[in-house]
């Protein structure tokens, strides 16, 4: 069997992902996301009852700012990708030693994101 993209499916470019994140490049994850993109993000501090939500690429591009400038390495796996969906994994490690691992899934309308859900942990033992 058979199956075809329809044209309105665009590839998302999980590569590019990959590597904005792992190179802490902003201005190439900003240009992966819609417009009107959401990103909710839930962790220690914002439990599923209040979760961060940005909306639109000017409150999601400030995010990446923020994160992108932070000393810390990244890496990307456990990646996998759909016309509709994408998902992975990061895990970031900061000079401190601090570990936090985030699960991500992605909502793709035309190869950009357009729902972002992060759910991340910190290690608690090692981050101040």
């Amino acid at each position: 069997m058979s199956h075809t993209l329809h044209p309105e499916a665009a590839a998302f470019d999980l590569a590019a992902l990959t590597r904005a994140l792992e190179h802490s490049d902003a201005d190439a994850l900003l240009a992966l996301y819609d417009e009107d993109a959401e990103m909710e993000i839930i962790d220690r501090n914002r439990p599923p009852s209040a979760p961060m939500r940005l909306v639109g690429r000017p409150a999601i591009a400030a995010f990446w700012r923020d994160v992108c400038a932070r000393e810390m390495t990244h890496a990307v796996g456990e990646a996998i990708s759909t016309p509709h969906r994408a998902a992975f994994v990061e895990r970031c490690i900061y000079p401190d030693g601090c570990h936090v691992v985030s699960a991500m899934t992605l909502e793709l309308r035309d190869g950009r994101i357009r729902r972002h859900l992060t759910v991340q942990a910190w290690d608690e033992t090692s981050c101040g």
